[in-house]
């Protein structure tokens, strides 16, 4: 007799988590999307609510018999399909719960008894407390012992007659360590004679015979630098019985002496235009160059043969400047600063990008190109 327990593959005792279980699994293997058939599936779920009722121990399969021999047969032969199918679904079950108790032993087992090699560090852990242990007591055995001989040992010392000795009346203390207190209150006598006697030794050197010394070595160690006179012209002769015509004066030129150069410095036009580059001319001298000002005032200029060079407004609030810009000189109320590398050094750096940023404050490439174009012509 089959009944619904053997259906579904359980017992009467089974709880009912795992009867959900395997009738959840009986379901996914039976129903007619994978591969089962509306029948099997009707069985599996009848099978499921007997046992939920308590009717699981009734007889599942009934003999029916009919009048055509056909119909019996492929009955017959149907319920013992169910019947193979019933036994296999068991012998699976069998197999996957023995699978599973052994898994969950192998893990309980792992879970309790550590491996070698953790066995061997913890057994070595121990080992290191225990020496640090003994090592302790060992320490701390000979810290008691000093201390019990330092308070055994009483030192009384005492202000003797003379100034900067010391009488020491000591127990249990050998003559050498008795000779270095001594000797040691005799340093501080003679240190402190010393603290006092040199500051009188160096003024009197200073203000008595010993002046003339010390400004010679002084004065080796310190060399006053050499002045050197500017050239200048001397008239030599001037005959005036010579033709008026002829003005001829002669000239004495020192012959070591050289007369240097006066050094123009360019001044830039100041311009009202903001954001936009254009080519302009110095204000003492014919050479050319390019030039953008911000909206803070401050300026950014090319020139032939020199770098690019920003022109700080000072009237504005100074702040940390950046590493790329090099201070050159101050011009009216502008500070200049060189730009020989980084943001702001290649006429590449303005063709590429719409503006940049220096200093905090942003200067556009409008015009760039032309301009720079026109002073590459000028420059020839």
């Amino acid at each position: 007799m089959t009944t619904y327990f053997d259906i579904l593959g359980v017992k009467k005792n089974t709880p009912l988590a795992d009867v959900k279980r395997r009738y959840k699994l009986l379901s996914s293997r039976c129903h007619p999307d994978k591969g089962g058939s509306k029948s099997m599936m009707q069985l599996v779920g009848l099978a499921y609510e007997k046992i939920l009722s308590g009717h699981g121990h009734e007889e599942a399969v009934q003999v029916v018999y009919l009048k055509s021999n056909d119909q019996a047969a492929i009955w017959k032969k149907k319920c013992q399909q169910l019947e193979d199918q019933n036994q296999d679904l068991q012998r699976r079950n069998d197999l996957l719960e023995k699978k599973l108790k052994t898994a969950r032993e192998q893990q309980k087992t792992q879970q309790q008894e550590p491996t070698d090699a953790e066995a061997r560090q913890q057994q070595m852990l121990d080992e290191d407390m225990q020496a640090l242990r003994r090592e302790n007591r060992r320490l701390q055995f000979q810290i008691d012992a000093l201390r019990r001989e330092k308070t055994s040992t009483k030192i009384a010392v005492v202000k003797s007659e003379i100034p900067g000795q010391l009488v020491v009346a000591s127990r249990k203390l050998t003559p050498a360590v008795t000779g270095q207190i001594k000797a040691i209150g005799r340093s501080r006598y003679w240190g402190r004679l010393a603290m006092l006697g040199i500051p009188i030794a160096l003024v009197w050197l200073a203000m008595g015979p010993g002046k003339e010394p010390l400004m010679s070595v002084w004065n080796s160690f310190n060399p006053e630098p050499q002045r050197v006179s500017k050239p200048a012209m001397r008239l030599l002769h001037h005959d005036t019985t010579q033709n008026q015509s002829s003005n001829t004066v002669q000239v004495a030129l020192p012959v070591e002496g050289a007369v240097d150069k006066e050094i123009i410095v360019p001044r830039i036009k100041l311009s009202s235009d903001v954001g936009i580059w254009q080519v302009s001319k110095f204000e003492n001298t014919p050479n050319y160059y390019i030039s953008v000002r911000s909206e803070k005032g401050s300026y950014v200029i090319k020139s032939c043969g020199s770098d690019f060079q920003y022109y700080k407004n000072t009237l504005l609030r100074s702040g940390r400047m950046a590493a790329n810009l090099i201070y050159s000189r101050d011009e009216r109320h502008f500070e200049i600063y060189d730009i020989p590398y980084g943001n702001g050094s290649f006429a590449h750096n303005w063709a590429k990008s719409k503006s940049l940023l220096i200093n905090n404050e942003y200067f556009p490439n409008k015009n760039f190109s032309n301009s720079f174009s026109a002073l590459q012509q000028y420059c020839q």
